[in-house]
């Protein structure tokens, strides 16, 4: 049979064309179908990107706890990497250990105290890479908020793309290039739809937290009025009248067998024996009180930080007994002492939370001119009659800590009104404090302390309050 060209190439024809078109087909198919797929996946991808949004918060409100530097980025991608439940956790216990430090806003905990609370023991390892890298994106990263399609490579020919060979990959390259969601592309979010939920960027991240009982600012002056209270009380009580007594005995002993009779004695030396062992006996109270509090909150538990605790000591029982405390727990004289009042330095830009945008809320209280000096002679005295007790034994010594209890830090023995200095009305007004030991001064604001020292007891214009109690 002879051969017939025409039909050859007819036969031909008919099955290129139709492999073009099946291609072609496949290729719209495919297309049609990754289009669909993106409508059905956006509200997933959105969902997730919320997910994201919130571990980005959470993250952004940890940084500012914590001290500036890589380390601290560090812990936050550490903690995103752990999970929704670890960056909470993680952000709730910095908030809680910073509330307990009595930081103010805007102050930073240091490094020991996060330690302190938060192990983290694969920070060492992670890349440098993923600190450089901002929150949001390593948030969509992690909660699978975050897909890049893998690129359709396309090597057909001119003659290939005539018989519809590569159709398909040019469809993915165009699924690539159409706009999507945010900066990803319509194959990028089918892309972000495939992975997980979660992806941890930081193989084993981990996580362990520590429940320690801190030392608070509450609890500083708690103590110290606690302390104040059992010196007084010891001082003046009943043991230790005895050990007046005793002590007393001992030192006519003593001169006795020097040849000193008891009447040659001067009496104002045994008055000075009578103060030696009441103050000694009250001492011994006291610290044993001190032992035992600093026993259950020496170290990162942050007993000697507390300034206002640690000046109460020094007040009561000596600056040298205050020194030999510290090295006792191993703080030497000259060892940096935490100032929880210091002015805090500003947060890096990329730090700065969404809220500090917002204007803040004021009570006008910095407009008011400072208040008109007090006449101490207008000023109304406590009644006659109202006078300190005087006397050292029995009855007279309780009405004395009745009345200083009552009366005491707002009025002299005398009944004449303690006048202090007027509330300062500057907010930014700050004054300067010296430490005990170190000798050291810093800035506090003046407001604050003039709360601290006289909130209780003073009007703002330095007149003591409740007369009409009084």
């Amino acid at each position: 049979m002879a051969f017939n060209k025409d039909e050859f190439l007819a036969a031909f024809l008919g099955q290129v064309s139709t492999g073009i078109a099946a291609n072609r087909e496949e290729a719209k198919a495919y297309k049609e179908k990754q289009e669909e797929a993106f409508e059905r996946n956006i509200q997933l991808i959105n969902t997730r990107s919320t997910r994201a949004g919130a571990a980005v918060n959470l993250g952004k409100e940890a940084l500012q706890y914590l001290p500036e530097g890589a380390d601290a980025k560090a812990m936050v991608r550490t903690a995103m990497a752990s999970g929704m439940t670890g960056v909470k956790e993680f952000r709730d216990k910095l908030a809680k250990a910073h509330a307990e430090a009595g930081l103010s806003a805007g102050q930073r905990l240091s490094m020991n105290d996060v330690e302190a609370i938060i192990s983290m023991p694969n920070i060492p390892s992670i890349d440098a890479s993923l600190i450089d890298m901002s929150l949001e994106q390593f948030a969509k990263q992690t909660y699978g908020a975050y897909g890049e399609a893998t690129p359709a490579e396309d090597t057909t020919g001119v003659v290939g793309r005539l018989f519809g060979f590569g159709a398909k990959e040019r469809a993915k390259e165009q699924l690539r290039e159409m706009p999507g969601m945010g900066e990803m592309s319509i194959a990028d979010v089918n892309a972000a739809a495939r992975m997980s939920e979660f992806n941890s960027l930081i193989p084993n991240a981990v996580m362990s937290f520590s429940e320690m009982e801190r030392f608070t600012r509450n609890d500083g002056y708690t103590f110290a009025n606690d302390m104040t209270e059992l010196f007084q009380e010891t001082m003046n009580s009943r043991e230790a009248d005895d050990s007046v007594m005793v002590a007393v005995r001992a030192e006519i002993d003593k001169q006795a067998a020097l040849g000193i009779r008891e009447g040659d004695i001067p009496e104002a030396d045994l008055d000075v024996v009578r103060r030696e062992a009441r103050r000694a006996y009250a001492e011994k109270a006291v610290h044993q009180l001190i032992r035992n509090k600093a026993d259950q909150y020496a170290g990162p538990a942050g007993f000697f930080d507390h300034s206002f605790a640690m000046e109460q000591i020094a007040e009561l029982m000596g600056a040298d007994y205050l020194e030999e405390l510290k090295k006792s727990y191993g703080i030497e004289d000259g060892d940096p002492v935490p100032e929880p009042e210091e002015t805090p330095g500003a947060l890096p830009m990329d730090e700065i939370p969404p809220s500090a945008d917002e204007l803040p809320s004021t009570s006008g209280e910095g407009l008011l001119p400072p208040p008109l000096p007090v006449d101490p002679t207008a000023v109304p005295s406590l009644p006659e009659g109202k006078e300190r007790p005087t006397g050292e034994r029995g009855g007279d010594i309780v009405k004395q800590r009745k009345w200083d209890k009552q009366y005491g830090k707002r009025y002299n023995p005398d009944r004449t009104p303690i006048i202090v200095e007027p509330r300062p009305t500057d907010p930014d007004a700050t004054t300067t404090r010296t430490k005990l030991l170190s000798g050291r001064e810093y800035q506090v604001n003046a407001i604050e302390e003039w709360d601290r020292k006289y909130g209780e007891t003073h009007n703002p214009d330095g007149t003591p309050k409740q007369f009409e109690d009084d």
